[in-house]
């Protein structure tokens, strides 16, 4: 519920585009911080635990956008909910331990549908809130519904099964896991790993954060604000494509077993760049405007769900069981600086420079990410379990 109009709460609260950029920036590099130690415990001490804990955490973070009195509040919140997601490299390595290797497209993009089918009323619902309550009133009744949800979702989370034995908790598999003081050898070892086997993914992931999460916290703001449409009518529009990317889930997971995760990441990124193009040359105020802003966002919700379930296939095909909390850390953590660095230059470039101007950037950066993905990027002949 919240999601179509976080953006905008955060203009309604004094932000201007440059610090909405500047939190996103910010939220970006703490979350990625935050999965460095979160990768070492979830490969060291187990994934339930972090998982569960830090649920709890980042729900009771809700309460603070929902009573925040400006968008400096907004700025603290998103830190304290951003540290949270230490768990996120836990979470990839439970889902890529509890599938096997030949069904991971599918699976992943189940998951996913499930989830999604329980959030096609969410954006309506905040319409809704906000044409009843206005912005501000509806916004605050939908983080506080986030926060229980949220805390509902953490006692859920108590049923999970830990997917780590205790023998590789001990480190009994060939060398010392245990000591702490292996925490930085350890992540050296990811690193070597990482530079051999998975260098052409590293890079891709480098160029498409830029230019697609880049741009993707402004989508709402530039649809509002520059664009000129009705806040309510942004909600309708989220909720028809979200349905759009709902219906994409299932068959692109089948696609990415089927054909391969690869040939799959590739047409996502040229479906990704005519999205962001259609997008950013979107006429303001003009007749045809809505068919722009609902053929672009759903394009880019489309790729966005594909991106995610092909690379995660792909990840988990590369990487061991024992090595899949780091890697993920690594890789969150190159991803996550290049999305800020993105976020960041997005808010400074709309204000000072045009609108439009970071989608043709973004645009640019895909198209090389697109060469990488064929040239660099590849299958491994076995799949890791």
């Amino acid at each position: 519920m919240t999601n179509p109009y976080q953006q905008i709460y955060m203009a309604e609260l004094g932000a201007s585009t440059i610090i909405i950029g500047m939190i996103s920036s910010v939220s970006t590099i703490v979350i990625s911080l935050a999965r460095i130690p979160g990768g070492y415990i979830a490969d060291r001490y187990g994934r339930k635990k972090i998982v569960v804990l830090m649920t709890f955490a980042i729900a009771l973070t809700f309460f603070i956008y929902a009573f925040a009195p400006s968008w400096e509040w907004i700025f603290i919140g998103a830190i304290i909910a951003n540290a949270s997601l230490i768990y996120q490299p836990a979470l990839f390595a439970l889902r890529a331990d509890s599938v096997p290797p030949e069904k991971r497209g599918v699976s992943f993009a189940f998951m996913d549908f499930l989830a999604n089918l329980a959030c096609i009323p969410a954006p309506l619902i905040a319409a809704y809130l906000v044409a009843t309550y206005e912005l501000k009133g509806g916004m605050r009744i939908a983080y506080i519904a986030a926060a229980l949800l949220g805390i509902t979702a953490a006692f859920i989370r108590l049923f999970l099964k830990e997917t780590l034995s205790e023998r590789r908790k001990r480190g009994k598999f060939g060398k010392d896991f245990g000591a702490g003081e292996d925490f930085v050898m350890e992540y050296m070892d990811t690193l070597r790993f990482i530079f051999k086997n998975m260098f052409g993914l590293t890079l891709f992931y480098l160029l498409f954060n830029f230019g697609f999460m880049g741009i993707s916290p402004f989508l709402s703001y530039y649809a509002v604000y520059f664009l000129g449409l009705e806040k309510e009518v942004w909600g309708y529009v989220y909720f028809l494509a979200g349905i759009f990317y709902l219906l994409s889930l299932l068959p692109i997971g089948f696609f990415v077993d089927r054909i391969g995760r690869r040939i799959v990441l590739v047409g996502i990124i040229v479906l990704t760049v005519f999205g962001v193009i259609v997008y950013g040359l979107a006429p303001k105020a003009s007749p045809v405007t809505l068919s722009f802003v609902f053929a672009g966002l759903s394009v880019l919700m489309v790729s966005n769900a594909s991106f995610f379930t092909s690379l995660s296939a792909l990840e988990a095909d590369l990487v061991p069981r024992e090595r899949r909390g780091r890697t993920s850390a690594v890789l969150g953590l190159v991803a996550s600086f290049s999305a800020a660095t993105g976020q960041a230059f997005t808010g400074f470039a709309y204000e000072n420079i045009s609108p439009r101007f970071p989608f043709f950037v973004a645009t640019a950066v895909l198209i090389a990410a697109l060469g990488i993905a064929y040239f660099l990027v590849r299958e491994p002949k076995e799949r890791e379990l």
